[in-house]
């Protein structure tokens, strides 16, 4: 039987060769740089690194406009801009109509035209106070449906009820904000 653990002989170690070349195999400034046959590619010099700093820098000077741009916009429109609920409480209270502009006394159409409901309703609705909110937008609404019923149906009365439930909760929300208001004409 032979042994399998027979004396081999030594093996070489493995030859690390150096991981720059020696100064002599540098290319000198002027100098083409010299092919070594052992290498695959001719030395080269390589160019000088670009810092990778600028585009970071420049991506965080983005956040940080983004950042105050939406927060500038958060602050100017929760506490700048007044509120179109309380400019609408404030022109009632005035006795103006609700987008602030004087009421016509020799006017004899109350009649809401479809733009200038959608223009009232969008003020209540735009409005950052929950009950102005919610009375003054349920208010033009039932405003516009009882207009919009022929004149000879009694329907109309049936909206009595909720009428004065909205009329009296947004003169209540305008009072809490400081604007008592009158919508019995």
């Amino acid at each position: 039987m032979t042994d399998p653990y027979q004396a081999q002989p030594p093996q070489q170690p493995y030859q690390q060769q150096p991981a720059h070349p020696a100064p002599q195999q540098w290319p000198s400034q002027g100098q083409p740089p010299q092919h070594d046959p052992g290498q695959h590619q001719p030395a080269q010099s390589l160019p000088p690194r670009k810092s990778g700093r600028k585009p970071l820098i420049a991506a965080a000077v983005l956040v940080a406009v983004l950042v105050f741009a939406v927060g500038g916009y958060a602050v100017y429109d929760r506490f700048i801009k007044e509120d179109s609920g309380i400019a609408a409480c404030k022109a009632m209270s005035e006795d103006k109509q609700i987008d602030g502009s004087p009421k016509d006394s020799d006017a004899g159409d109350d009649d809401l035209s479809e733009a200038e409901y959608r223009e009232a309703r969008k003020i209540f609705e735009d409005s950052r106070h929950d009950k102005i909110r919610e009375h003054g937008t349920a208010l033009m609404d039932l405003l516009w449906r009882v207009q919009q019923m022929p004149e000879d149906d009694g329907g109309a009365l049936a909206f009595i009820g909720p009428m004065g439930t909205h009329v009296s909760g947004l003169q209540t929300a305008c009072a809490d904000e400081g604007f008592i208001i009158k919508l019995d004409s």
